[in-house]
């Protein structure tokens, strides 16, 4: 008994013994995860790293070639064509590429830049590279935590090699040839690390995984993602994109934006993501509230709006942009066709909804970090400053994906059946395949409906080997004929499917769908094609470089009466130079005119103008704004910065007021000696015309440029001149001869207004003059502009005869002398006539 005691007792005694009685600790350890990781994996998940990122260079490397034979940079250097390529590689990866500069100017300034932005191509080959790498090279025992650490392996090694030489092979920008002296850009940061990390580890532990338990599998791990619709949405998103990354890089040869075609093998891929966002109704945004502060407390002004967003609906978006929308309409469609097929024919669960959302949530805000665009700038002199800014997808983005989720699945469950149902076994093939749908089940003639177990009077209880299906939403089985051999087989891949027909609907409740469906669907289309039509007609035929064109139009054809038209000037048609018949003559008007880029903000557009005058190359930015809205798409435009330009005439003052004339037609009449001509661009010879005193005088004067107003003209260096005529010179000979008669018969010898005619004194009386010689009187230009001077070049000779008294005596003596006549007189016409206005 004692014994029998004890020997259990023993065994207590020793909680650490195992059932062979030795103790653990003495036991050989068992094979931990990295003992059991052949040497070949730990080559494998290094090589793989070094796999992908060779991959990403060489995709990198095409993609900076490509970009400089675009572009003209003449940057075919061994630097350029290993450091971009690098750069690229650590951009694609998250990081961002930035650059320091100092300026001396007055005074020092000293800043730096970095530009994040994803080279999608790049990122593609990355992913693949590594991708596949992992999947082939090196295979080992992948299994639970040593795929863990093999991933890991693989994410390490390639973030320490994006960073490593992007930070040893920085880009050298003086090849560029730029004013400001920049150095070296990098993009090794923080942030390509930990993403170069990220996503090595991720690819590579989807890759191991994927190789030894298969997709089934790895998404039965994955029970919140809803493996068939993400397929669909990919295929929907994916192919929006690819379709207007093609359009863009078609179009943007062809369009007034060909400069920017260099930059195309970067952002196309950037582009077409937020081409994708406004056509599924979002928004592009460009939020630049952090450099409006900076600017403002430097001093500075900024224009720039703090945050604009453009969309579909914003103002200016030409007609053209709604066929974008019509393609996601359609594409959506396509999309719910998917996933109908998809799901087998099986009445979706109300959890699909929520999974259909979720999924389009995800993939909008995967398409809002890859389409967005970071920059960032500090200044460290003269003063401390930095700034931020975001161009890409809008802030909700993600939230427009969702409701675009949601219509998906509305479509799924009540249109995409009745569009089916009509489809020929061609399509249902094609969708089967696209869905990555498997097998297609037959369609079986549905019976009505009864709860399960129980039997309706008068029908038979169906036979063994007939076919029930039961509606997962309700509970009822849908019962049917017996499924033949030639039924299965029409379920079997390769075999050609079954017409499609939706079981879950009454005919009734069918009908209604199908008629509602067409009903919604052509308003849909209704609406669409009306917004597309208006939207073409009012930026093709009401937008605001129409107008621009037309007044450009008309300053080419000299048709005033229309330019004024388009500017809503004040000024009135026939003021100065401004009527047809003047405007048509002027030589030297606008001519190849052409518009080169139309910018349009809210309700005011810029339209920068690129024109000849007179042999020579000129440009302007005609500024427009919108005046009113006719109909909805009738925009009415009015030119801001234009008016005619300025003719600043000045006539010699002694012509008094003339009137003026430009090709023989009066254009006004000078007041205080001028007079300002209103005249569109062109060149213009002004007139005054001859007169009974005055031969005719003209000037040229050539208004050049575009915007008008005053300083906008040039004037010829000749000026008015009043050259006297024969008449004139005649008239004022006669002028101060009837003078010199005048006042030899007054007598009045101390007249100031009289020629001198001898010594005369205060004691000299009853003086009479007699004319014995006429002098003879020459005429000359005055140096009064417009005025005659009359002198004596050969003086004459007068007999003066008076009485004398001194005082002396209380009789007068009366005595004669002789005197030379000579006279200087200014000559002028006064109202009409030839006057002497002084003498001297």
């Amino acid at each position: 008994m004692n014994s029998a005691s004890a020997q259990p007792g023993d065994t207590r005694a020793n909680p650490y013994a195992d059932p062979a009685r030795q103790p653990l600790a003495q036991r050989p350890s068992g094979p931990n995860a990295f003992s059991t990781i052949a040497p070949s994996a730990w080559r494998g998940a290094v090589a793989s790293a070094g796999i992908g990122y060779g991959a990403a260079f060489v995709v990198a490397l095409l993609t900076v070639v490509l970009t400089g034979l675009l572009s003209g940079w003449e940057m075919f250097s061994a630097g350029w064509l290993v450091s971009g390529p690098v750069q690229l590689v650590a951009m694609a990866t998250f990081g961002q590429l930035g650059a320091s500069a100092e300026v001396e100017y007055m005074i020092s300034f000293a800043g730096n830049v970095a530009v994040g932005v994803l080279p999608l191509l790049v990122l593609a080959a990355l992913l693949a590279g590594n991708y596949l790498s992992s999947r082939f090279v090196g295979r080992g025992v992948w299994q639970g935590s040593s795929a863990l650490i093999l991933s890991a392996v693989s994410g390490l090694t390639l973030a320490i090699g994006v960073t490593v030489l992007a930070a040893v092979l920085p880009v050298q920008l003086h090849d560029l040839q730029l004013d400001i002296p920049v150095g070296s850009t990098s993009a090794a940061s923080v942030g390509s690390f930990f993403g170069a990390l990220i996503l090595g580890f991720t690819v590579s532990y989807v890759a191991r995984l994927q190789a030894t338990d298969a997709w089934s599998r790895l998404l039965v791990r994955a029970t919140w993602l809803p493996g068939g619709t993400a397929r669909i949405a990919g295929l929907h998103l994916g192919a929006f994109i690819a379709v207007l990354a093609v359009v863009l890089a078609i179009l943007t040869p062809l369009s007034a934006a060909d400069e920017y075609v260099g930059m195309l093998p970067i952002f196309l891929l950037t582009l077409a993501i937020n081409a994708v966002v406004i056509g599924m109704l979002g928004a592009f945004s460009v939020d630049l509230g952090d450099l409006d502060r900076v600017l403002a407390n430097l001093g500075g002004a900024s224009n720039e709006q703090a945050q604009q967003n453009l969309t579909v609906f914003s103002d200016g978006i030409t007609g053209y942009i709604w066929l974008i929308v019509l393609l996601a309409l359609i594409l959506a469609v396509v999309a719910s066709l998917l996933l109908a097929v998809r799901r087998n024919r099986v009445r979706p669960a109300p959890l699909s909804w929520l999974a259909t959302i979720a999924t389009y949530m995800v993939f909008g805000l995967v398409l809002q970090l890859l389409g967005s665009a970071l920059f960032t700038a500090s200044m460290t002199a003269p003063e401390n400053a930095s700034t931020s800014g975001m161009f890409g997808p809008a802030a909700w983005t993600f939230l427009i994906f969702a409701i675009w989720g949601a219509a998906i699945e509305a479509l799924t469950r009540f249109v995409a059946p009745v569009i089916l149902a009509y489809a020929t076994p061609g399509v249902i093939g094609a969708l089967v395949k696209l869905s990555g749908q498997e097998r297609l089940l037959p369609v079986v003639p549905t019976a009505p409906r009864m709860p399960v177990g129980t039997v309706a009077a008068g029908l038979a209880v169906p036979a063994a080997g007939t076919a029930y299906t039961v509606e997962p939403a309700t509970g009822y089985p849908v019962t049917g004929y017996p499924v033949t051999a030639d039924i299965t087989a029409a379920g079997q891949p390769g075999a050609t499917p079954l017409p499609f027909a939706s079981s879950t609907l009454t005919p009734a409740t069918a009908k209604r769908v199908k008629i509602g469906a067409i009903v919604v669907g052509a308003a849909a289309l209704l609406i669409i094609a009306a917004s597309v039509a208006g939207g073409i007609v009012r930026s093709s035929v009401f937008g605001p470089q129409n107008v621009a064109n037309a007044y450009l139009d008309a300053l080419e054809k000299g048709n005033a009466t229309t330019a004024l038209k388009m500017l809503g000037s004040s000024a009135d048609a026939g003021d100065g130079m401004l009527s047809n018949e003047i405007f048509g003559l002027a030589t030297d008007r606008i001519e190849d005119a052409a518009i080169s880029e139309v910018t349009i903000t809210e309700n005011v557009a810029q339209i920068e103008v690129h024109f000849k005058q007179g042999g020579v190359s000129d440009s302007s930015v005609l500024k427009l704004t919108r005046t009113s809205t006719d109909w909805l798409i009738a925009d009415n435009w009015s030119i801001l910065n234009a008016e005619p330009g300025q003719i600043d005439v000045y006539t010699p003052a002694k012509l008094d007021d003339v009137s003026l004339e430009a090709n023989g037609m009066s254009v006004g009449t000078t007041k205080n000696d001028g007079l300002t001509l209103p005249a569109f661009p062109g060149t213009y010879e002004v007139t005054i015309p001859a007169t009974d005193y005055f031969e005719e005088s003209s000037v040229t004067y050539v208004v050049s440029g575009l915007l008008g107003g005053y300083g906008e003209f040039e004037s010829s260096d000749d000026a008015f001149t009043a050259t006297p005529t024969a008449k004139y010179e005649a008239a004022a000979l006669a002028a101060v001869n009837t003078l010199i008669t005048t006042c030899l018969a007054a007598g009045n010898a101390a007249s100031d207004d009289c020629p001198n005619m001898g010594y005369i004194s205060s004691y000299y009386s009853n003086v009479v003059y007699t004319l014995v010689t006429a002098p003879d009187l020459t005429v000359d230009l005055s140096y009064e502009d417009g005025g005659l001077t009359v002198s004596t070049d050969t003086y004459g000779v007068v007999t003066m005869e008076y009485d004398v008294n001194y005082g002396f005596s209380t009789e007068a003596r009366h005595e004669t002398t002789e005197n030379y006549l000579t006279i200087t007189a200014e000559v002028n016409v006064v109202d009409g006539k030839v006057v002497v206005t002084s003498i001297y």
